[in-house]
């Protein structure tokens, strides 16, 4: 099965070079190893006319081969947009989507094995976002005036070494109409602990609330990934992780709980309007939780909301035609953007939780605008 894998992730790594050609030649040769059900896929997939066919028709093939046991160096991968979620096997390390290549190569999470991305607790006494690699846990730190660290884990929240990595922590940036892009002011260049555990910049000490943009380089040739902090006060140092038992730990020898997904569920009044003043008080949440930094937990609210407003769509008999269209277009939207929130709560870019939050906030003021319609002035 292993030499199946190795040529199974030769092409799943030309899709996520974006190298149509290479791709179809490996999947030849993947052909020639796999037994009859699999064949079949693969053939299937070799008869694609161009790169996005293939991709499409890479996921089945991907999913027949999901279900086995992963040797040592092999990583089962997730993509949460890509036709409605889809997976693929990789070798274990940052995400490389097949089915986006360049245009989102880093959409998705890495899932090794039990206890991977199990853990997102500080342990610095910062706050905690995932980098886009799916790989990487970022951990910010403002630990005394005029001090920002930034510590960095793997999967299971293991200490990665920072010494290859470089950056700058931003603290002032402008908005450039011209370009539509922020353009920065001013920056300091990150330093790493002789030990490789943090990156540290001095950063001007203003009083009262510090803004800090990490920007990152993780590895040569790759692009910057942007990290907003917010700290409202210095952050408190947490116990050594090395004596303490993390939560991942812990995790995997509790009983199974009920999955987060199901947790977080909110009730759903029967009445529409009464639907809807739930919606907006999610959005008020979001707001709060936008200002504060506290990006991490947006995803609560903005799921609630997601829920909310698909049980909102069934119960429009009381609306004309044509509030139904505008319920069911807002919803759409906001469906689509709640997700986005999660993600981009959990990467901790403040520009995208914005872009995506505008898009959650006009629909969500659609969704008022309709039913303050139904009530009258």
């Amino acid at each position: 099965f292993e030499t199946q894998l190795d040529a199974y992730v030769e092409v799943q790594e030309a899709l996520a070079a974006d190298n149509f050609e290479v791709a179809r030649t490996q999947l030849a040769e993947f052909s020639k190893i796999t037994d009859t059900t699999t064949r079949a896929l693969t053939e299937t997939a070799l008869s694609a006319p161009n790169i996005e066919a293939l991709r499409s028709n890479f996921k089945p093939l991907s999913e027949s081969l999901l279900a086995q046991n992963l040797p040592q160096g092999f990583a089962r991968a997730y993509c949460p947009m890509y036709d409605n979620g889809s997976s693929w096997i990789q070798r274990d390390g940052p995400v490389r989507n097949p089915y986006y290549g360049s245009f989102m190569l880093t959409c998705g999470v890495v899932d090794a094995a039990a206890g991977a991305h199990m853990d997102h607790t500080a342990q610095h006494g910062g706050t905690v976002f995932m980098a886009p690699d799916g790989f990487h846990h970022i951990e910010g730190v403002y630990p005394e005036p005029g001090v920002f660290r930034l510590y960095a884990t793997d999967n299971y929240r293991a200490p990665v070494d920072t010494r290859g990595w470089s950056g700058r922590a931003v603290t002032e940036e402008e908005y450039d109409e011209d370009t539509d892009e922020f353009v920065e002011v001013s920056a300091v260049a990150f330093q790493p602990s002789p030990n490789g555990t943090y990156l540290e910049a001095v950063v001007p000490d203003y009083g009262g609330s510090t803004e800090v943009i990490a920007k990152v380089v993780f590895q040569e040739d790759f692009p910057a990934e942007r990290f907003d902090f917010i700290f409202a006060e210095l952050s408190a140092v947490a116990a050594d992780v090395g004596t303490t038992p993390t939560s991942v730990a812990a995790s995997l020898d509790a009983p199974e709980a009920v999955p987060l997904s199901q947790r977080i569920l909110p009730d759903v009044p029967e009445d529409a309007p009464a639907i809807a003043a739930e919606i907006v008080i999610r959005d008020q949440q979001i707001q709060e939780m936008v200002e504060r930094g506290a990006f991490t937990e947006i995803f609560i609210p903005a799921l609630q909301a997601k829920e909310l407003a698909l049980a909102l769509q069934q119960r429009g008999s009381d609306l004309s035609s044509a509030q139904n269209n505008r319920i069911r277009i807002a919803v759409r939207h906001l469906v689509r953007a709640a997700y986005l929130l999660d993600w981009y709560g959990d990467l901790g870019n403040k520009n995208d939780v914005d872009d995506a939050y505008g898009i959650f906030g006009a629909s969500v003021s659609e969704i008022k605008t309709v039913y303050s319609e139904t009530v009258g002035p």
